[in-house]
């Protein structure tokens, strides 16, 4: 009977480690300030870090045009490596706010 009990609960931790890796990345959002003149180098590099799998990238002016406000919709693992991108590529690059969206569908609704 032991045997039996600790074979189903092996199962269903298989079966939740199994959904755990079928299931698509939770999307953060990432906010980022660069200098405007930056802009064009930070969108190739956000480009070669993550392709495809940027869900969106939202651009706004500030400081009168000299900066801008970037939001980058994409995974928590390639939020990491796009940090580490632009802080080697853009060092007056400012990092703002990371949140976690609740699916890839909320963040195309907040572009």
């Amino acid at each position: 009977m032991h045997a039996f009990f600790h074979t189903k609960a092996a199962q269903r931790r298989s079966l939740w480690a199994a959904a755990d890796r079928a299931r698509p990345p939770r999307p953060c959002l990432m906010l980022l300030t660069v200098d405007a003149a930056a802009l064009t180098e930070l969108r190739a590099l956000v480009m070669r870090t993550c392709g495809d799998a940027m869900e969106f990238m939202r651009v706004e002016a500030c400081d009168h045009g000299t900066r801008a406000k970037v939001w980058l919709c994409l995974s928590r693992s390639l939020a990491g490596q796009v940090m580490l991108a632009v802080m080697r590529a853009l060092p007056g690059a400012e990092f703002g706010r990371m949140t976690a969206l609740a699916s890839a569908a909320a963040g195309r609704g907040l572009a």
